[in-house]
């Protein structure tokens, strides 16, 4: 199912008052068709955007941190189709179950509301307990999850980042970051502080 037609599902439904753009369902869906992701990991599930926009575009299984009880409920209505390929973590206190993604995404876990049980530096521990990492897909603006996210990914990994705007919208758009692993700490260092102002 494309960007456009998952959108115009979801914002109809009770809760869809923050649901992800245009932009990032439509990215995430050209993600998705033409890498194939296996693991995706997804901080903020919400009602199921996104984790619908994944599980209808790829063969992927969807881990998804969510705490509030009625985004728990929701997810596991609006995706029952797809029951079999995707999990709910509701603490952000647990590390991820698997040690490898293919895809994370940020649309959530940044505490700043009562109702989101996260916390921004929660991405920056989720990525050092994983062996790999490829891609990563911020919604919004999400400062001290960019933030974090990229001290983490210092340590080991040279990353590159594309901003996507959505303009016609008024929305905030999205971040994609794509990593590559490096033992060469001279040259992680210098992609780290090339690109750390140009990320927010």
């Amino acid at each position: 199912m494309n960007h456009e037609h998952i959108y115009e599902l979801f914002k109809g439904k009770a809760g869809s008052e923050g649901i992800a753009g245009r932009v990032t369902l439509r990215e995430i869906v050209r993600f998705c068709r033409e890498h194939k992701p296996r693991a995706v990991l997804e901080l903020g599930g919400g009602i199921g955007t996104i984790s619908y926009a994944v599980l209808s575009n790829c063969d992927a299984i969807v881990d998804i941190y969510e705490h509030n009880d009625f985004c728990i409920a929701a997810l596991n209505e609006n995706l029952k189709d797809y029951k079999e390929r995707f999990s709910i973590i509701p603490d952000y206190l647990m590390l991820p179950p698997k040690r490898e993604y293919d895809l994370i995404i940020i649309d959530g876990g940044k505490g700043k509301h009562t109702f989101d049980g996260g916390f921004p530096r929660g991405v920056n521990a989720y990525i050092h307990s994983l062996d790999s990492l490829k891609t990563i897909f911020i919604e919004g603006e999400r400062k001290s999850q960019r933030f974090w996210v990229t001290q983490a990914l210092r340590t080991r990994f040279i990353y590159t980042p594309q901003k996507y705007h959505d303009a016609e919208n008024k929305k905030k758009g999205m971040l994609r970051i794509d990593c590559k692993p490096s033992s060469n700490e001279f040259s992680r260092l210098a992609n780290h502080w090339y690109w750390r102002k140009k990320i927010y």
